[in-house]
């Protein structure tokens, strides 16, 4: 398949050329910017400002058109014309040159169902991009519909197909001029966000990708119906090339099916560890092994610790770290702020001191509800530096806390995961350690565990 040129152009209402990039340029000729006019064919020419002189603020047309290139000969172009929300007086147009795709089908381009770019298109889309030099920082992501399987089986594939497509109609409006949107099979898709540069502009559009579906299948109840999932990350900080970015990308996407869908994550190192050396991502079957695992304890715990009184509490929580792939397990004396037993990897009887920090440095992060989800990124948006830089120094990516209020003094029980760790939370997990936690407060108990037995 070729590969099709791609043009960025912004008009006024004057129908005057204000910006373009290199690649129109090279096309066109730099003259081309003082007369724009003189580019285009004179049959269309009425057709484009008819065209652009209707479009709404912040809405999109396509218009085909012919351009005149620099050897004098006329091109046809298809477009995406978009009026902006911040100057409503500019125009910009996303062009495409069919004329350097002459050996591609309209559906070996497009995606003959959805309209957004093929697999093959947004993949050399992509690698061209990361071709070329000097090097351009963009975002990829991966997308999909949360329990597609459950939509096609519930209403019938022609309503599955027809959520794909409004999907990808969705997302490619969102996206707007910022990117490319790709559908790369099923109910998959990727986006190419190569002119988002802030992290806060790509967290208003994979929020508005969220938002607007939700709000489109919502019921007359108000609760979502059908729901999206996108994990993604910055090429080159993140991965050196298509098919490591790639492998990120659907690692983050798993990352935010298993924290319950319905939710964007953006790679972030300090968060979710080095990539490269962490393990692959876990396949369906074993995932179902893992929770038929953990079903199996919380009932053996249940019954061992409070019907038999045959296991520990140290046992069960050495049994809990291994089957939850927890790196470290501790109980803080909530006066002391001293452990009063820990277990990590290499050893049974570990102290974590946060006796260093003022106890408003972490304690209203620690009681603000009866388990916390804690990770450095939250903790920087929400003013809790210091103890988020406790967090860094001591290697934790990610630490759940419960508040054990019925202890003496009370104490805060905290499930940690480690920077570079291959734990990763299902949203299941914290219904279960939270089950695991309230079993071992109310059972009196945890006063008299000592770690150092064995």
């Amino acid at each position: 398949m070729g590969k099709i040129e791609r043009y960025y152009l912004e008009l006024n209402d004057r129908f005057e050329a204000i910006n373009c990039n290199d690649v129109f340029l090279e096309f066109a000729g730099s003259n081309a910017m003082d007369n724009i006019e003189s580019i285009f064919s004179k049959e269309d020419i009425c057709i484009i400002k008819n065209e652009i002189s209707t479009l709404e603020v912040g809405k999109n047309t396509p218009i085909c058109f012919r351009m005149k290139g620099l050897d004098g000969k006329y091109s046809w172009m298809a477009s995406n014309a978009h009026r902006s929300k911040h100057d409503t007086s500019i125009i910009r147009f996303d062009i495409y040159n069919l004329s350097t795709a002459e050996q591609d089908t309209p559906e070996g381009y497009y995606d003959e169902m959805t309209g957004v770019l093929s697999k093959t298109a947004i993949t050399d889309y992509a690698k061209k991009l990361m071709a070329q030099t000097p090097t351009r920082n963009f975002y990829f992501f991966i997308m999909d519909v949360d329990n597609f399987k459950g939509i096609n089986d519930t209403y019938g594939h022609m309503k599955g197909d027809e959520v794909i497509v409004e999907v990808a109609h969705i997302a490619k409006e969102c996206v707007g001029d910022k990117g490319l949107v790709g559908r790369i099979g099923g109910d998959e898709f990727a986006l190419v966000l190569e002119k988002i540069h802030e992290e806060e502009e790509l967290r208003n559009v994979l929020r508005d990708i969220r938002y607007n579906v939700r709000e489109k299948y919502a019921d007359e109840d108000n609760n979502f119906t059908i729901t999206t999932s996108l994990g993604g990350a910055l090429y080159p900080d993140n991965a050196s090339n298509y098919d490591a970015m790639f492998r990120l990308a659907d690692k983050m996407l798993y990352i935010a099916k298993a924290k319950g869908r319905d939710r964007y994550i953006i790679y972030t190192p300090s968060v979710h560890g080095d990539w490269k050396d962490d393990a692959e991502v876990v396949t369906i079957s074993q995932r179902t092994k893992q929770n038929q695992a953990k079903n199996v304890l919380i009932m053996d715990i249940l019954e061992g610790f409070l019907l038999k009184d045959d296991i520990s509490v140290c046992e069960a929580f050495k049994r809990v770290k291994e089957t939850y792939m927890l790196d470290e397990i501790y109980l803080i004396d909530k006066k002391t702020g001293k452990s009063t037993f820990g277990i990590t990897d290499g050893e049974e009887d570990s102290e974590l001191d946060l006796s260093s920090l003022a106890p408003e440095d972490y304690q209203p992060i620690f009681e603000n509800y009866p388990i916390k989800v804690i990770n450095m990124y939250d903790l920087k948006k929400e003013n809790h530096q210091k103890f988020a830089e406790f967090m860094i120094k001591s290697g934790f990516r990610i630490i759940i806390t419960y508040y054990m209020k019925k202890i003496p003094g009370g104490a805060y029980l905290m499930y940690v995961s480690n920077i570079g760790s291959a734990c990763r939370f299902a949203e299941t997990d914290f219904s279960d350690l939270t089950y695991f936690s309230r079993i071992l407060e109310l059972s009196g108990k945890l006063s008299g565990c000592d770690c150092s037995e064995k």
